[in-house]
């Protein structure tokens, strides 16, 4: 089995499967060697109870080609596998929650059914399951970031009780307002260090264009971002759905 420090480069995870070669991606002790681990809430928490496996830990790899023919593995000329580390839970996370973590919920970007429902769950639980204390909606996209006049919103589970049975987004949402550094500067000086993004197509654009111009320099590159609730919003909603799922226009 590879080592936890294991990064990046061509490794071996055992005799009987094929090289793989793990692709860098930036992670907080990049920046923050001597950050301060500590053990996720959830393995101490009375309302739920990891099972096996459940934790991801740092050997767990996604490949990039899922399809693979295992006669190519002895020849002595196969490349590498491409591969990235997982994304999931882990069993020692890199922020206190009963500290001073605040969480911040932004919707970006257009409508899509059930929004309602996904920020509800979020608050339920960060809230619940890990303990947090400080959850934010930011209002209308990006732009609630910097606009003087929509202060965030402080979130709690008997607030968003409901939000569930209603459509389109309670923190309301906007297409645009992207600007970096107000948005980092609002981070700061609300104190947020989680934030959670919902229907993000502007943001990936502008992180997918700046990366390949890093890593790709002279090659063409075009970002064509379709976003899914427009088709959506161009049908009604069925009769039995009202609440549940509202067209807007």
């Amino acid at each position: 089995m590879a080592a936890e420090s294991e990064a990046e480069g061509t490794i071996n995870i055992n005799s009987n499967s094929p090289c793989i070669n793990l692709e860098k991606l930036p992670h907080l002790t990049d920046y923050l060697p001597t950050l301060k681990t500590y053990t996720n809430p959830l393995q101490h928490n009375p309302f739920f109870l990891p099972s096996d496996g459940f934790y991801v830990t740092p050997t767990d790899v996604v490949l990039h080609h899922i399809a693979y023919d295992i006669s190519s593995s002895s020849s002595s000329s196969a490349s590498p596998h491409l591969a990235c580390i997982r994304a999931g839970p882990r069993k020692q996370i890199f922020f206190d929650p009963t500290d001073s973590t605040r969480a911040a919920i932004v919707n970006c970007g257009g409508l899509s059914p059930g929004l309602n429902t996904v920020i509800r769950e979020l608050v339920v639980g960060l809230w619940d399951l890990y303990g947090l204390r400080h959850i934010y909606g930011i209002q209308v996209g990006y732009r609630g970031f910097y606009s003087s006049d929509m202060a965030p919103l402080q979130l709690n589970p008997k607030m968003v009780h409901g939000w569930h049975k209603t459509g389109g987004t309670l923190l309301q949402t906007s297409m645009g307002g992207f600007h970096l550094q107000n948005i980092v500067d609002a981070i700061q000086r609300y104190g947020f260090n989680q934030k959670e993004e919902m229907d993000v197509g502007s943001w990936l654009k502008s992180e997918l264009k700046e990366w390949w111009a890093r890593d790709h320099p002279n090659e063409l590159f075009a970002v064509k971002y379709i976003d899914p609730t427009y088709m959506i919003r161009a049908v009604p909603a069925l009769q039995m759905l009202p609440k549940t799922c509202t067209v807007h226009y």
